[in-house]
């Protein structure tokens, strides 16, 4: 065998070797990569899980949430407590149970004023309002104004100085959304 005719054969053991190996590391490298990268992008665009929240349920009670947020800031509009039974499944019903203003119809819902101030750090959902026994996961959401002329000066304010629950309803929007606290309720 020649010196080119050597050369030729180690050159074509790494075409049929050495190069689909480092294309599959490329193609696996990516997908993996891209993975990370939609989840952090899409953790940045949703603001998912911005502090943590403590869930327990308490016979003859209900359901305790509690949090330690500060909203700190003159946009904040009130805190919204979410349930649901499939924490994993963005397309599920994420069902409204507390809010400051009456937002729900749901037979599970509760109005307290106390989630219109920014100190609150609990909410205690009625074993009346239960829904029936099973898993369930909750979630805070902190609600803020948007900015916008709510007195007629011309100028953008950052909350109305009388809110109502028809403002509420049309110009607020998700500041900050807690991660889940699952609990059973029997």
């Amino acid at each position: 065998m020649s010196l080119k005719e050597a050369h030729r054969s180690g050159y074509n053991i790494m075409l049929k070797k050495i190069i689909p190996n480092i294309l599959l590391w490329a193609i696996v490298t990516s997908i993996v990569a891209c993975s990370y990268a939609a989840d952090y992008i899409e953790g940045a665009m949703t603001n998912r899980a911005s502090f943590s929240i403590s869930a327990r349920y308490e016979s003859g009670t209900g359901v305790i949430v509690e949090w330690n947020y500060d909203p700190d800031n003159e946009s904040f509009a009130g805190y919204e407590i979410y349930m649901t039974e499939e924490p994993d499944n963005e397309f599920a019903d994420m069902i409204i149970v507390g809010a400051g203003y009456n937002i729900s119809s749901a037979s599970c819902f509760q109005e307290e004023d106390n989630l219109k101030i920014a100190s609150t750090t609990s909410f205690v959902h009625l074993i009346s309002k239960l829904p029936s026994s099973g898993i369930y996961f909750y979630r805070v959401g902190v609600v803020n104004w948007k900015k916008r002329d709510y007195d007629g000066d011309g100028k953008d304010d950052n909350s109305p100085s009388v809110p109502t629950q028809s403002l509420y309803e049309s110009y607020t929007e998700i500041d900050a959304i807690s991660g889940s606290a699952i609990v059973e309720i029997y």
